[in-house]
């Protein structure tokens, strides 16, 4: 009964994206086990690449649920850290282990090992048909309609979901790629006989893996470290710089807690001679404006020109 009333919990998106987790789950089981018998380490590390691939899926079924949790009086932003802070460790792990895959890769070149060519090749088709079957799983993120969208702040975190199950979407299609190789190695010692493919192919692999690990530190850090994005944040102030009621604007702030999330703040100066009615206008406006920009989080504090020294510096009332 709760296990029935669990899975109706569930989106769609949630359903296809565990589903996904458990085929990929089954792609390490495999490919570490026949990795160790067969001597093949690019089929381990391609298998320690699904596993830091289950992580990241485990992530986006999290981000998909927790998107939806209130914040507390605890947790007054929610869970929106989760992703990146996820994804830090997630990235950090997997750049260990191909560090380690590339110094054993060496280590084959100069000593070669011998490996099973046939069972090399089969295990990777397994993997590269259970991995095409996830992509193809993944790839129908449609739109959730199961409720109206009344309000744009919501439409705007139902698009960035979508967006997280296509990314989950391509990280599929590229294992389906790793997968290929390594059938094509297995092949390659089984015509030829030649054992270094498979250090050739595991040396790839990590370089390429690490690549991208790389991008997801430098992004997560930078998320975790409150980094703004200097050309969202120009566009942003922009429309406040444009708006002919704002004389000037300070204490501009931007922050990116997660992949999803964009939160903005500014302070404006207003003439003094406006009611709080026309203030209120002014700001609604311009908060509309800004979550059309991106801005998912906005908090504007209206002030007037006695925050503006004759210098052109402003003086902050903390």
């Amino acid at each position: 009964m709760h296990k029935t009333s669990f899975l109706k919990n569930l989106s769609s998106q949630q359903r296809r994206v565990g589903l996904v987790i458990a085929l990929n789950v089954a792609i390490v089981i495999i490919e570490s086990s026949v990795g160790v018998i067969s001597g093949s380490l690019a089929l381990l590390s391609d298998a320690w690449h699904n596993l830091s691939d289950v992580l990241a899926l485990v992530v986006t079924v999290i981000a998909l649920g927790l998107g939806t949790k209130a914040a507390t009086s605890e947790m007054t932003f929610g869970y929106v850290r989760s992703e990146m802070m996820a994804t830090f460790i997630n990235a950090s792990f997997l750049s260990l282990l191909m560090f380690w895959v590339a110094f054993e890769a060496l280590e084959r070149l100069l000593h070669p090992v011998l490996v099973d060519g046939w069972l090399t090749m089969i295990t990777a088709g397994v993997a590269l048909l259970i991995n095409t079957l996830s992509a193809v799983i993944l790839g129908g993120h449609t739109h959730e309609h199961s409720h109206e969208h009344s309000h744009q702040h919501h439409e705007h975190h139902e698009h960035h979901h979508d967006l997280n199950v296509q990314a989950a979407f391509w990280h599929m299609a590229s294992d389906a790629i790793l997968s290929l190789a390594v059938v094509l190695g297995g092949g390659a010692m089984i015509l030829w006989g030649v054992p270094w493919v498979d250090s050739v192919l595991s040396l790839l692999f990590a370089g390429v893996i690490l690549f991208a690990s790389t991008k997801l530190l430098r992004t997560s850090f930078a998320s975790l470290m409150d980094r703004a994005d200097p050309l969202m944040l120009e566009k942003l102030s922009q429309i406040l710089k444009n708006h002919p009621m704002i004389k000037e604007i300070h204490d501009i702030h931007l922050i990116n807690p997660s992949s999803k999330e964009h939160h903005f703040s500014a302070h404006i100066i207003l003439d003094e001679g406006l009611n709080l009615k026309e203030v209120e206008e002014i700001i609604e406006t311009l908060r509309l404006a800004l979550l059309h920009a991106g801005a998912t989080h906005t908090l504007l504090q209206p002030e007037t020109a006695k925050y503006l020294k004759e210098d052109g510096k402003y003086c902050n009332a903390h």
